[in-house]
C-alpha cells in the first residue's frame, strides 16, 4: 500500500514523503467520525429510543446542519484565507482538539424532558458540533491545496486521506454501533459512546497538526507562490463559487451525498426491520470493516487509472457505480449475511472512487487558484455536511414517515408494516442509485476536470 501511493523513493523537492502525507491523512479520523456517527446512529437514537416520530427527528438534525452547518463553514473558510499569514491554517485543528470533546458527549446526553423539549435540545447541541466540525474540517481541507502544485501528487494525497477515513469509518460505523451494544443499547450506551470518540477525535486532530506542520516544511519548494488578501465582495465570492469549472462538480456531489447519506442513514433501519436482523448493530460492524477493505484496496487502482485515463471518467464511472450497487443490495434483502457483504465491498470500492476524484479535483481548483482556496474548501465542505445531511435525515425521515413507520412501534420493539418496509427500501437503495446516476450523468454532460 505505502509503495503503490508514494512511489517509493526519497522525496523529491516538492513531492511529499510517506510520514508527510500520513501525518497529513490522520486528521480525516476525526473528519470521519464527526459526520458519520451523527448520520448513522443519531436518527435512530432519536426515533428507537427517545420515541421521536422520523420526520421530526430529521427536520431536528437538518434544519442545525444546514444553517449553523452551512454559515459556520463559509465563516471559518473566509476567515482562514483572511489569517493564514497570522494563524496558519493547521492552528484551526487544536481549536477542533478542543471542542471535539464537548461537542461530541453534549450530543448524546439527552435530559429527561418532554419530547418537544428533546428535539429543541439536540437542535442546539447539534448547531454546537456543526460549529466545531467547521472549525476544523474547512482549513483540513484548505490545508491540501497547499502542499503541492502537482496534480498527481494531490490525488496521491488524497488517496492517504481515504485510507484514514477508512480508519474513521471503523471507528464511527463500527465501533460506535458495537460500544451502543455491547454498553445494552440503551440511553446510557449512546452515552459511553459519545465518552469514547471525545477521547479518539482530539487525538487525530493534534497528529494531524505536527503531521501537516511536516508535511509543510516540505511542500514551499513546490507551491504557488501565495497573493496577498483582501476581503472579498459578496459579488465576487457568488462568481467566484458559480464558476462553472467548480459549481458543475460542487451539484455533482451534492446529489452523490444525498443519496449516500439516504443509504448510510437507513442501513440500520433495513438490518432491523427489512432483513430482520436482531443483531444488526452487531452485523453493521461487520458490514462497515468490509466497507473498509474496500476503500483501503481500491485507492491505488483508482490513482493509477485516474492518472492513466484521467479523472473525470473514473469519477463518472465509480459515480454510477455506486449507485447501481446500492439499488441491487435494497433488492436483496432476503438473499443472506454473505450477499449483503458482498455489496458493502462492491458499493465502498465504488465510493472511494467518487470521493477521491471529487476531493482531488477540488484541491486542482483550490490549488490553481490560492486566494480562494479556504472559499473553495468551505464550499465543498458545507455542501458534504448539507448534502449528507439532507439525504441521512431531511429525506430519510420524509420516506420513512410518508410510508408509515412508527416511533412508538420501534421503541416497544414490535415490528412495522409492510408499507414501512417499503419506505425503508426506498431510503435505502432506489432513492439513493437515482440520485448518484443522476450525478454521473450531469458531470459528463456538463463538468470540467
Amino acid at each position: 500500500m505505502s509503495i503503490a501511493l508514494s512511489e517509493q523513493g526519497p522525496a523529491a523537492p516538492g513531492r511529499l514523503g510517506l510520514l508527510a502525507q500520513a501525518g497529513y491523512g490522520v486528521g480525516q479520523i476525526a473528519g470521519q467520525v464527526f459526520r458519520d456517527v451523527p448520520s448513522l446512529l443519531l436518527m435512530f437514537f432519536m426515533t428507537n429510543v427517545l420515541g421521536i416520530e422520523p420526520a421530526l427527528a430529521g427536520a431536528a438534525i437538518f434544519v442545525p446542519k444546514l444553517v449553523w452547518g452551512v454559515g459556520c463553514d463559509l465563516l471559518v473558510g473566509i476567515l482562514s484565507d483572511r489569517w493564514k499569514h497570522r494563524f496558519a491554517r493547521r492552528g484551526w485543528l487544536l481549536v477542533g482538539a478542543l471542542g471535539a470533546p464537548v461537542a461530541l458527549i453534549l450530543l448524546f446526553h439527552v435530559p429527561d424532558l418532554p419530547v418537544t423539549a428533546r428535539v429543541a435540545y439536540v437542535a442546539v447541541a447539534f448547531s454546537l458540533y456543526m460549529a466545531v466540525f467547521a472549525c476544523f474540517s474547512v482549513p483540513y481541507l484548505a490545508i491540501a491545496g497547499e502542499l503541492s502544485s502537482d496534480p498527481h501528487q494531490r490525488t496521491v494525497l488524497m488517496a492517504w486521506r481515504l485510507v484514514f477515513t477508512a480508519l474513521g469509518v471503523l471507528v464511527g460505523g463500527a465501533l460506535a454501533p458495537y460500544l451502543v451494544q455491547s454498553l445494552g443499547g440503551g440511553q446510557p450506551a449512546y452515552e459511553g459512546m459519545s465518552r469514547f470518540l471525545a477521547v479518539i477525535c482530539p487525538l487525530s486532530l493534534v497528529l494531524a497538526y505536527f503531521g501537516s506542520g511536516r508535511a509543510r516544511r516540505q511542500a514551499p519548494a513546490a507551491s504557488v507562490p501565495q497573493p496577498a488578501h483582501r476581503r472579498l465582495a459578496a459579488r465576487e465570492v457568488v462568481a467566484t463559487l458559480a464558476a462553472p469549472r467548480f459549481s458543475v462538480l460542487l451539484l455533482a456531489n451534492l446529489l452523490q451525498l444525498a443519496g449516500s447519506g439516504m443509504a448510510y442513514a437507513s442501513m440500520l433501519y433495513f438490518l432491523t426491520y427489512n432483513m430482520a436482523r436482531t443483531d444488526a448493530f452487531q452485523l453493521i460492524g461487520g458490514l462497515v470493516i468490509i466497507a473498509c477493505a474496500g476503500i483501503v484496496a481500491a485507492q491505488p487502482a483508482w490513482v493509477a487509472l485516474a492518472r492513466r485515463i484521467g479523472k473525470k471518467p473514473v469519477y463518472i464511472l465509480a459515480a454510477a457505480g455506486y449507485g447501481v450497487a446500492y439499488l441491487g443490495w435494497s433488492m436483496s434483502a432476503g438473499a443472506g449475511t454473505v450477499v449483503a457483504y458482498a455489496f458493502s465491498f462492491v458499493a465502498a470500492i465504488f465510493n472511494s472512487g467518487w470521493t477521491l476524484l471529487g476531493f482531488s479535483m477540488m484541491t486542482d481548483i483550490a490549488g490553481d487558484d490560492q486566494a480562494h482556496a479556504g472559499l473553495y474548501s468551505a464550499a465543498w465542505i458545507a455542501v458534504d455536511k448539507v448534502g449528507f445531511a439532507l439525504g441521512g435525515t431531511l429525506l430519510v425521515g420524509l420516506v420513512l414517515s410518508g410510508f408509515g413507520f412508527d416511533a412508538a412501534r420501534a421503541v416497544a420493539g414490535q415490528p412495522q408494516t409492510d408499507l414501512a418496509l417499503t419506505g425503508v427500501m426506498l431510503a435505502f437503495g432506489v432513492v439513493p442509485a437515482l440520485l448518484n446516476v443522476s450525478s454521473a450523468l450531469l458531470y459528463w454532460r456538463f463538468g470540467r476536470a
